[in-house]
């Protein structure tokens, strides 16, 4: 199925069902409500669903219902809330339980904002945090089975799929200048961008579940920055490479080579996790290619200006991508 709407809207569905299923066969349909929060809470917070996101999730409400507790023996109401979240949050970041904080802190709200649950006990609390755990697995379970979303998979799929976008993009314009093809339409910035922007959102995503410190290992963060400028520049430079008169030069400028499929070459190496040492300015092999072929001066001295920024955030990305 296409639809994430119709996905989410299916698991969403199976897990409410098997968990009051299991509440009314083992007669605990009076507190069905907790188990119901925590399967809502645990899809809408887009785990990445492995069995290790479901072993912090559910040690993370547990340790949340504990400490809740052991707050309510001296706190109780707003003070009690906020002073269990003061606790909570940053014990689960010390744990590196980060994803568990939504259901921790659901329990905390259950727990101390209840008028009729104020005299707590032992028993309730260790019975409502199972049943809250029970929805944790039931709709971890659910997800694992049902399409699950694999966002670290996803991520690294979007980059490839820009590398590949670009270096194919390269070959079009290298045939296109040996006049083996015709001039081919620049990327469109809004795929670009889309396709940038989801990554953002699935680190950002990533970051609060297990795959958190696997993202700072590779210095996502750096690598979005590094994207969004080989964006930029990327989108300049197809713009003044389009302001080049056609037929494009078809052979390689007497006493050296053409500057700007060299460029393109390096580039794609680059593109393609190869590391090559910075390219000097030098505008003399640019001066060259604009007397043999005819060509404007000005562009081509804009357009080499364009590609050393751009070459130099495809070189620290390889490097970055790398480590």
């Amino acid at each position: 199925m296409r639809s994430a709407l119709l996905r989410n809207s299916l698991r969403l569905g199976v897990a409410a069902f098997l968990t009051a299923a299991l509440s009314l066969w083992f007669e605990r349909i009076a507190y069905v409500w907790y188990p119901m929060l925590a399967v809502v809470t645990v899809m809408e917070d887009g785990d990445d669903l492995s069995l290790q996101a479901a072993r912090v999730r559910v040690f993370g409400t547990m340790t949340g219902g504990l400490v809740t507790f052991l707050v309510h023996t001296l706190l109780s109401g707003w003070q009690g809330v906020l002073v269990s979240l003061l606790v909570m949050l940053p014990l689960l970041r010390w744990l590196g339980w980060q994803s568990a904080a939504g259901t921790a802190t659901l329990v905390s709200l259950m727990f101390l904002m209840i008028p009729s649950h104020v005299a707590l006990n032992w028993d309730y609390v260790f019975n409502r945090t199972l049943d809250t755990s029970v929805g944790c697995v039931i709709a971890i379970l659910v997800g694992l089975l049902f399409w699950p979303r694999r966002g670290f998979d996803r991520l690294l799929q979007l980059e490839n799929g820009l590398r590949h976008g670009y270096v194919d993009q390269l070959e079009r314009q290298r045939r296109w200048l040996e006049g083996r093809g015709e001039r081919p339409l620049p990327l469109l910035p809004s795929r670009l961008s889309h396709d940038l922007i989801a990554m953002e959102e699935l680190v950002a995503q990533e970051r609060r579940g297990p795959h958190g410190e696997r993202l700072q290992r590779q210095h996502w963060s750096q690598r979005l920055q590094l994207w969004a400028s080989v964006q930029h520049h990327w989108v300049q430079w197809e713009r003044l490479l389009g302001g080049l008169p056609d037929p494009p030069p078809a052979k390689d400028a007497q006493g050296g080579s053409d500057p700007l499929r060299t460029c393109m070459a390096r580039m794609a190496t680059q593109l393609q996790g190869g590391a090559l040492p910075a390219l000097a300015r030098d505008p003399v092999p640019w001066q060259t290619l604009a007397r043999q072929q005819s060509l404007p001066l000005l562009p081509l001295l804009a357009l080499a200006e364009e590609q050393y920024p751009l070459m130099a955030s495809l070189r620290t990305l390889s490097l970055v991508a790398r480590c």
